[in-house]
């Protein structure tokens, strides 16, 4: 009889033998410092049965052995990895520590039901709007999409970067999030379909940052993943809090004309990512724009 799978909670250096059943929850690929089109590792969120989340890294030299058999949703078992701290400023989950793949490490895809498709920990606006500095984990929030601004154009490293900025609205509170690159093209698909009224929208591993000392939310380059209207619990218990708030959401979605300015744009768009030659070595920590 195989031994029991280990509990992600329990993780914990410096042992290697770990054995795990967990779901694919989020991947992503990095591209490696200076040139996007070389990939620098693949990055995932894995979560077991009792929804407990970690962060794993596939490193460049096994990503050939790893990338394609690894796919978002999945579950597989999972056993030997490396168990190392979780820190730095764009950290996925709050577990202390987070995994990296093994030449040893195997992967078998099986069928599972138990395993939850979907695990989010909604940061409510309350809390976010209390922060008072840049926070080093990555959230997840859920509001009306209320206003869309200008969208904008701008030269990066020789680049033309899009950029946006949404009003997000919990209850009587609200939330802006600046979005790059092809999160702007998402947005736009979305209004293309014709949807008029304000939709519910799911953010899952939004960077929390500050601008003129107000707080707002950013899009984490490949790791943040946008949900329009998702047939989702959490959306159907907020549209119910919002119907007893009296906010039933049928309110047309306000998108802003041409040359209308957005307040804390010129902010959004002089970010630049800040990282330690540690990090810049590793190269594992994802850019927000």
């Amino acid at each position: 009889m195989p031994p029991p799978f280990d509990m992600i909670s329990k993780m914990h250096p410096p042992r290697e033998a770990w054995r795990l059943k967990v779901r694919v929850l989020r991947l992503w690929v990095v591209p490696s410092f200076g040139n996007h089109d070389v990939p620098n590792s693949m990055e995932m969120i894995l979560l077991d049965e009792h929804c407990g989340k970690i962060q794993a890294t596939v490193k460049k030299p096994l990503l050939n052995r790893f990338r394609d058999h690894i796919v978002e949703g999945q579950v597989y078992r999972m056993a030997y990895f490396t168990v190392v701290s979780n820190h730095g400023s764009y950290r996925a989950t709050s577990h202390e520590f987070k995994l990296v793949f093994l030449h040893r490490t195997t992967i078998v895809a099986i069928d599972e039901d138990v395993i939850p498709k979907t695990c989010f920990n909604m940061l409510p606006f309350s809390e976010l709007l209390n922060m008072t500095q840049d926070y080093d984990f990555l959230v997840d929030v859920i509001g009306l999409l209320t206003s869309v601004g200008e969208e904008k154009e701008y030269a990066k490293e020789g680049k033309i970067v899009k950029m946006i900025v949404l009003e997000l609205s919990s209850k009587d509170l609200t939330v802006r999030c600046a979005l790059f690159g092809d999160y702007v093209n998402q947005v736009n698909h979305f209004l293309a379909s014709g949807y008029v009224e304000q939709p519910v929208v799911v953010m899952q591993l939004a960077k929390v940052k500050f601008f003129r000392g107000q707080v707002g939310l950013q899009n984490v380059m490949y790791a943040t993943q946008m949900l329009f209207n998702p047939n989702l619990p959490e959306v159907v218990e907020f549209r119910q809090s919002m119907v007893e708030q009296g906010v039933n959401g049928t309110q047309p979605l306000f998108i802003a004309n041409e040359g209308k300015v957005v307040s804390l744009e010129d902010d959004f768009m002089r970010l630049t990512r800040k990282c330690t030659i540690e990090e810049l070595q590793d190269n594992n920590e994802v850019v927000f724009f």
